[in-house]
């Protein structure tokens, strides 16, 4: 299974974008966040950083369909993501093309890198018990994507 490192400009340009998937968006945090509201999850203070979430597109138009909304900054808030989104600088996108859930695999696999931590318990695990798709990290985690690409089946 090839990972595809993807810009938001590229999304439609990889037409095998177009399949199932998942994917990880990496973002950047300029600033201290001070309570921000997230869904029925409450309200929370995010610290500077690097943002990692993981997430899986098995809906229609596949993983460009999503890729390109968590590009979009303005829009109506529907998952846990989109309450962070608009305050994020979107750095990378990868997306592995798989019909397998690898969600809660690449989760569990991230959440034993010594250099990440959850900041918000069940973010974007609504529908799974993977403990939550948002990692952080003070400093970029370079080996990230290679970490990602050992967990494929």
């Amino acid at each position: 299974m090839q990972i595809f490192l993807v810009s938001p400009a590229q999304i439609t340009q990889i037409p095998a974008l177009q399949a199932r998937g998942a994917y990880l968006l990496h973002c950047w945090l300029a600033q201290p966040l001070t309570q921000l509201a997230i869904g029925r999850l409450g309200r929370f203070d995010l610290a500077p950083g690097h943002y990692y979430y993981v997430g899986s597109a098995f809906g229609p138009g596949g993983l460009a369909a999503r890729l390109r909304r968590h590009s979009a900054v303005e829009k109506r808030a529907h998952w846990h993501i989109d309450y962070l989104r608009p305050h994020l600088e979107l750095r990378e996108m990868w997306a592995a093309v798989t019909d397998e859930r690898l969600e809660c695999r690449w989760c569990s696999v991230l959440a034993g890198l010594p250099e990440l931590s959850r900041p918000i318990p069940q973010f974007g695990a609504s529908d799974t018990r993977c403990g939550g798709h948002l990692f952080y990290a003070a400093e970029a985690v370079a080996h990230i994507a290679d970490t990602l690409r050992q967990t494929n089946p």
